[in-house]
């Protein structure tokens, strides 16, 4: 994530942490206007052991990013709801030099492919950005403000992992909903089976379907000197199959023919 270009869409969320199991809430997704660049270089690397003159083991480690995000300003809500700035009556911003800064999600898209890939980092800290200015000159180039971010992992209880990160593409079901909302993992999609038997006539391929998902109902099989009547759910036939009903395990389809 080093080098992109394209920024866009820059969103951050108050994180609440649970510090015991490294999990979090998290809270409003705000807007971060007036992006200009985000240069993250990830932490960790590779740890080689050497052994009996070779490379004995080698391990990978994975400690999150690091690096600059540059704005047109810093805005006045992240240095309240995140720096710990506040704001008096009058409406002027104060900087608390006791304050403890949170941590927060991270939410930008970058416009570098096809893909406009949009992404998330789950536990960001960020710091104070530095104070800089010009006086008047003849040709006027505007000032930025850099805030260094650092991203560490997130326990997701749902799939059993650290992470620091997320991102979905165009054409994916959350990428329209992506800014509403901190994304959060859902299980692992589970697969069952669902089987033809046709008793010696057209041979159907079995179909597999995402559980509590629908059997798509194939063309009608033949068998010589037989008519098919239908699929059912049993080998007596007694109950006709219903295809607009959900499935949750392997099943068995019986197709039933009559003698001509």
């Amino acid at each position: 994530m080093k080098v992109k270009y394209g920024l866009k869409n820059v969103h951050y969320a108050v994180a609440t942490i649970d510090e015991i199991n490294n999990t979090a809430t998290y809270g409003p997704v705000k807007p971060w206007p007036g992006a200009v660049n985000l240069s993250l270089d990830p932490q960790g690397g590779t740890n080689i052991f050497r052994a009996d003159n070779i490379d004995y083991w080698t391990g990978q480690s994975n400690t999150g990013y690091q690096g600059d995000l540059e704005t047109a300003l810093v805005p006045d809500d992240f240095r309240k709801d995140i720096l710990g700035e506040v704001e008096d009556s009058n409406g002027v911003i104060l900087e608390n030099t006791g304050a403890k800064t949170k941590y927060f999600a991270l939410l930008f898209q970058f416009e570098h492919d096809d893909k406009a890939a949009r992404h998330v980092m789950y536990k960001c800290s960020a710091t104070r950005p530095a104070v800089a200015g010009q006086t008047t000159e003849e040709e006027i180039s505007p000032t930025t403000e850099t805030t260094t971010i650092t991203a560490g992992s997130i326990y997701n209880p749902v799939l059993d992992i650290d992470t620091s990160k997320a991102r979905c593409y165009q054409g994916d079901s959350q990428y329209s909903t992506w800014f509403d909302a901190v994304y959060q993992p859902t299980a692992p999609a589970t697969y069952v089976t669902v089987s033809f038997d046709t008793d010696g006539g057209t041979e159907i391929p079995d179909q597999s379907i995402v559980s509590g998902g629908k059997a798509t109902k194939p063309a009608d099989p033949t068998k010589t000197g037989y008519t098919f009547e239908g699929w059912y759910e049993d080998e007596l036939f007694t109950t006709e199959f219903d295809f607009t009903e959900a499935i949750t395990e392997d099943t068995t389809i019986y197709a039933k023919f009559e003698v001509e």
